[in-house]
């Protein structure tokens, strides 16, 4: 090789390395490191509870802050349409039925006839271990709801899963603090099983108490990157708002119940707002990426609903809500803020997301290792700007190993949905586990799930039918 050919190549090299180190905006996004990971959940959120969503009737000007400066998915789903069940794919990244849990962890009779475990395997891998794995001080403050309650009192605690602490309320273990209101007995029941300290409070005090646990925990932890799992209960019935609660919405409601509703939404929205203010003040909320979700639509009836009424928490033109596997059971909003990491006043319509692709985007951001055999598929591109136009295949549960209750109003049987479901791309099916009774829609043109086009299309159907009941074949039991 002559001389200029030698020296034609080593300026090609230089040339190549100085674009290796010079990669564009979005490539340095995707590598950067939030340095603290908050996720706030909030029970039986509707997908227009918040106003950022579609709630004309109140405001949540904390939360919808948080949204318009960063980024809101809008066609995000979680695993199951009940809460133990889709926080088992939120804390494992699987499909919860993976996990032998497809509905809410109850007593030991009902879990026997769900055919579902009684607490979330500990040693399946969590998210919250690997974070703590990579250095950060982990802490679970709220509801947990994955094991220890009712007649379950060995479950294993909270901190077992990867949290150096733990505050929780009657549906878990550890130190708790317990409603006052204890009209279903649940708050006694669980202060019989023991495993305290044990405090008892009013319902209405209690995000205000989580928020403050979470500040405590924050200020402690300065030396390290933390993770908090801020798990809200705030919009799950009962509604016990206290006096000042109820004076800040009058007459917003259409009926008292929601009147009650729309009070501790809006003061759960009050101590978020406290919680980011407290963030920015110490300089903290720049380098915080915060998560902020719903584990399943609104309230689907129950104890308080028996006339047949429609209780209080907006899935808009979703069909189902709580309990049901059409879209209002499983669509939540997404709320993404991270200002040194997140650009401002983003909306992905585009991206399919799923509550077990939370375990890999977050261990990722977190330089935390990956284990094997998740189900979720990382979100990082689209919250870095560049929304993901294809991904695997979700697989959705409820009840699936027995028989989900029927529906006590009658007059919306319709949204009492097949156990099984199937999203792939704009495609969703929902069948029984043999494959009967499959329904089919298309997202894209009909999000209100109204018409079945299984007839019309029986090849996609067909396919999909067909992974359905393969899947289904590979569950534990």
């Amino acid at each position: 090789m002559g001389r200029n050919a030698s020296i034609r190549t080593l300026l090609a090299c230089c040339c190549l390395v100085l674009a290796s180190c010079a990669a564009p905006p979005e490539r340095q996004a995707e590598v950067k490191r939030p340095k603290n990971i908050l996720f706030i959940l909030v029970d039986d959120l509707g997908y227009a509870d918040f106003s950022v969503t579609g709630n004309r009737k109140v405001q949540t000007p904390n939360i919808d802050s948080l949204a318009q400066q960063g980024l809101l998915m809008k066609q995000f789903t979680v695993a199951s349409p009940i809460c133990s069940a889709s926080r088992a794919g939120l804390m494992t990244g699987r499909f919860s039925a993976e996990t032998r849990i497809v509905s809410f962890i109850s007593n030991r009779k009902h879990n026997e006839q769900m055919g579902q475990a009684n607490w979330l395997d500990p040693t399946l891998p969590t998210l919250p271990r690997a974070l703590h794995d990579a250095g950060y001080a982990t802490a679970h403050i709220g509801k947990w709801h994955l094991g220890g309650g009712r007649d379950i009192g060995e479950a294993p605690p909270i901190t077992e899963y990867g949290f150096d602490e733990s505050y929780t309320q009657f549906e878990g273990l550890g130190p708790r603090v317990l409603m006052k209101e204890d009209t279903a007995k649940l708050a006694s029941q669980s202060a019989a099983l023991g495993h305290g300290p044990i405090e008892w409070a009013p319902k209405s005090t209690l995000t205000e108490r989580y928020v403050s646990k979470t500040l405590d925990f924050i200020e402690r932890s300065a030396d390290r990157p933390w993770f908090v799992q801020l798990w809200l209960d705030d919009v799950h019935d009962p509604w016990h708002p206290d006096d000042a609660q109820l004076q800040s919405v009058p007459g917003k409601g259409d009926d008292a119940d929601e009147e009650r509703f729309f009070a501790v939404l809006v003061a759960m929205d009050a101590q978020i707002g406290r919680l980011i203010d407290k963030l920015r003040a110490s300089g903290k909320l720049d380098d915080t990426l915060i998560v902020l979700t719903g584990d399943n639509g609104p309230s689907g009836a129950g104890q308080y609903y028996k006339n047949g009424a429609t209780p209080p928490g907006d899935a808009i033109h979703f069909r189902g809500r709580k309990g049901s596997l059409y879209e209002g059971g499983v669509r939540e909003p997404l709320i993404v803020h991270w200002p040194k990491g997140i650009a401002p006043g983003k909306q992905d319509s585009t991206t399919i997301a799923n509550g077990v692709d939370l375990f890999p985007t977050l261990a990722q951001l977190g330089g935390a290792k990956l284990p094997a055999g998740l189900d979720g598929a990382s979100l990082v591109a689209s919250w870095t700007g560049s929304p993901i136009e294809s991904r695997p295949d979700i697989y959705y549960a409820y009840g699936g190993f027995g028989v989900p209750g029927k529906s006590p109003r009658p007059h919306l049987d319709r949204d009492v949905s097949p156990p099984f479901a199937i999203r792939s791309g704009d495609w969703k099916l929902l069948a029984r586990g043999d494959g009967t009774d499959a329904e089919l829609y298309n997202l894209a043109t009909d999000p209100s799930e109204s018409s079945n086009v299984a007839k019309d299309n029986p090849e996609i159907a067909k396919s999909l039918t067909e992974k359905v009941v393969r899947w289904r074949k590979t569950l534990p039991q």
